[in-house]
């Protein structure tokens, strides 16, 4: 399956609105060596990059059939580089399609994962609406400071990129942000992945990451939870490739906002891909962080 960008655009040039019909335009972005991470750490240096990646994504991805000469004013004031190709390939059929399209694009959440001097490494949901069809996408976009102004260098769709190497846990704020996302990956871990043929298994690590509330949520359903997977019959694999971002972290409490594409695997060894898009909120007790609830990104 593949995610949707544009999947209302690529709708009404080709087919019905589905996550299925789109186009993915990897990206290339790539960790900086050596350079030090200060995303969520300069508060005020990321607020100002995330604005920024909101304004330039919003500006692009919003988008008038009729208004043709606009396309190119958009791409030239909010995209550099490798961008500007992935934006022509994405936006290539509807371009072509005699359909009027009229679409708007907000930025519903973003999260920081790098921000290096001048460069910005945002994950990003997209809210698009045509008409009175709406979709949404998850996005990782680069971003370039250069003489004052922030332009998008790298659009990657159903994003899989390995994350910043982590700073190390020595009690500094870019520690806590480090040591909180690798424990939001391994509770992303164990609450979305399921197998079939351990359902007692697949409950009790699910149970192991999970703190109040949510841990009451789980034990009360103990019952269906198990059946549930048992009955499945599939199993489900975070990949290594989880994409995961700070939103808040405070003391022992974080938000993260998290991508993955969950490989799912029926009984009859078919694999499908399942994106999903949600925040974790975790708190650390005893050194470890657990979550504490679990939230699908979903629109307006």
């Amino acid at each position: 399956m593949r995610r949707a960008l544009l999947a209302l655009v690529l709708a009404t040039a080709a087919c019905s609105v589905c996550s299925a019909c789109s186009s993915a335009v990897p990206g290339t972005a790539a960790a900086i060596p050596g350079a030090e991470n200060l995303a969520v750490i300069d508060a005020p240096g990321t607020a100002a990059a995330l604005a920024a990646v909101k304004t330039a994504a919003e500006a692009v991805f919003t988008y008038d059939s009729a208004d043709p000469a606009a396309f190119g004013k958009t791409a030239d004031a909010h995209l550099t580089g490798a961008a500007k190709a992935q934006y022509a390939t994405l936006f290539a059929q509807v371009k072509s399609s005699p359909q009027r399209v009229r679409l708007t694009t907000r930025v519903l959440v973003s999260a920081a994962l790098e921000l290096t001097g001048n460069r910005v490494r945002a994950l990003t949901v997209l809210e698009q609406v045509n008409g009175t069809t709406k979709g949404l996408a998850t996005v990782a976009f680069t971003a370039l400071k250069a003489n004052g102004a922030w332009r998008l260098s790298d659009i990657a769709v159903s994003p899989a990129q390995a994350p910043p190497a982590p700073h190390p846990a020595d009690g500094s704020p870019a520690g806590l942000r480090d040591s909180a996302l690798t424990g939001a990956r391994t509770a992303v871990n164990a609450l979305a992945s399921a197998d079939s043929a351990d359902p007692e298994g697949t409950y009790a690590r699910a149970e192991a990451v999970a703190a109040e509330p949510l841990l009451s949520e789980y034990r009360r359903s103990k019952a269906a939870y198990v059946d549930g997977i048992r009955k499945g019959g599939v199993r489900a694999v975070v990949p290594p490739d989880l994409m995961t971002g700070v939103t808040s972290v405070t003391g022992d409490k974080a938000t993260v906002l998290l991508y993955a594409n969950l490989q799912v695997t029926d009984a009859a060894g078919q694999v499908t891909t399942k994106p999903v898009t949600a925040t974790l909120d975790i708190v650390r007790a005893s050194g470890f962080w657990k979550a504490t609830a679990i939230q699908a990104v979903t629109g307006s």
